[in-house]
């Protein structure tokens, strides 16, 4: 149903450097203005977070037990990320990046270490959305959310 491990970990490389790019990029004004229902600030405050809850979640999944946070996915994870916004209160961007790849680079090196017949073993957790959760799909969430956040600023800034 997904890339393999490999070429999974290979987009989330890319997703994870393009949206720090894109960060680094961003004006020094416009890291805490409003884009929708978020600020870049925001943005890495979630990222901050959703970096480690991958990895409990992959954690968790492996033991055969449902990630603590899908209780919150019907609700597009408001609280969850609610939660990161306040755990995670700096308006110093240097420091949410630095944040932000710190807690990448312990994700990346659990995900590296995990073997490949486990990337998409249906240990019987069902997702919220239906069909098997798994660590390919944790991971190809977290894919689609750098490059979706990525392009929220993007299109929020018009950065190039």
């Amino acid at each position: 149903m997904f890339d393999p491990r490999d070429k999974q970990l290979s987009d989330l490389q890319t997703a994870y450097a393009d949206f720090m790019n894109t960060m680094q990029e961003l004006p020094a004004e416009k890291f805490l203005a409003s884009i929708g229902d978020w600020t870049p600030r925001d943005i890495a405050a979630h990222f901050i977070g959703w970096n480690r809850i991958t990895l409990a979640g992959c954690s968790a999944l492996r033991e055969g037990a449902e990630p603590f946070y899908f209780y919150d996915g019907t609700n597009n994870y408001r609280k969850v990320n609610a939660k990161f916004f306040t755990q995670f209160p700096s308006t110093d961007r240097d420091e949410l990046m630095n944040d932000i790849a710190a807690t990448y680079d312990v994700l990346i090196k659990y995900l590296r270490s995990l073997p490949e017949n486990e990337w998409e073993l249906d240990t019987g957790i069902v997702h919220y959305r239906g069909n098997p959760a798994t660590i390919a799909r944790c991971v190809d969430s977290l894919i689609r959310d750098y490059r979706n956040h990525q392009q929220e600023i993007l299109d929020g800034f018009s950065v190039s």
